[in-house]
């Protein structure tokens, strides 16, 4: 993917992305971190065009994204959100969504992320419908979201903080389900937790819609600048 002078503005006069430019090869993990606001999740609604970029352009394997239709780019994307979303219906319906997959390779991703052992009990596996009677936890829900990513396999992923509704023994089993995952796909990370994407290929800081700075996390570290600031910020907190 390539970002070639994109500007943005949700509200016309106040510009939220300003002249962004990127480019992006296939296989790599790229993290996108800044405060709240900065710009982070409007670049992933931008790559998903759910908006249309005010000048400039975002291509995907060199074609511009508004010649493609929005269910075109969507097909491109799988996204794995910090506030999963499940719809009333069976739990298979909810992983599948519309495509056909096997129950054995809904139940391999299950198993990858921890939570065949789960559906194996439910008396009516994968069957079993999702409703305001019969709620999943909010790292079940999350780990279903996860499992839909893994089935539908699009060449590109976009994830929030997609682990942050877990325990500590389940974050760890799905991370490494998702980096395994990740190996053979695009990526953009949305970072919140700056210890989740050290093995990241680029890392972008965005600050007030601009890229202030770019590198892996060695050479920002190295840096000293607003990265480390962030780094050392929040690892300051935790102790």
């Amino acid at each position: 993917m390539e970002f070639q002078h994109v500007h943005f503005s949700y509200v016309p006069g106040k510009e939220i992305i300003h002249d962004m430019n990127l480019v992006v090869e296939p296989g790599q993990k790229i993290a996108i971190v800044g405060p709240t606001g900065s710009g982070k999740t409007t670049i992933a609604n931008l790559l998903m065009r759910f908006y249309d970029v005010d000048s400039g352009s975002i291509s995907l394997d060199g074609k511009d994204i508004r010649d493609m239709s929005r269910q075109e780019v969507h097909s491109a994307f799988c996204m794995i959100l910090q506030d999963s979303w499940m719809f009333e219906g069976s739990i298979r319906d909810n992983i599948t969504f519309g495509i056909d997959v096997s129950d054995a390779k809904i139940m391999q991703a299950c198993e990858a992320v921890g939570v065949d052992g789960f559906i194996r009990s439910l008396p009516d596996g994968l069957d079993t419908v999702i409703s305001e009677n019969n709620l999943l936890s909010a790292g079940q829900r999350q780990q279903i979201n996860i499992i839909r990513a893994m089935v539908r396999n699009s060449p590109l992923l976009i994830l929030d903080e997609a682990t942050s509704a877990m325990d500590t023994y389940t974050e760890k089993k799905v991370q490494m389900s998702m980096d395994r995952m990740m190996e053979s796909h695009t990526s953009f990370v949305i970072a919140h937790r700056l210890s989740t994407i050290e093995d990241a290929d680029t890392i972008l800081v965005i600050r007030n819609g601009d890229i202030v700075e770019k590198g892996t996390h060695s050479e920002l570290l190295e840096k000293g600048g607003y990265y480390r600031e962030l780094y050392d910020s929040q690892f300051d907190n935790c102790e």
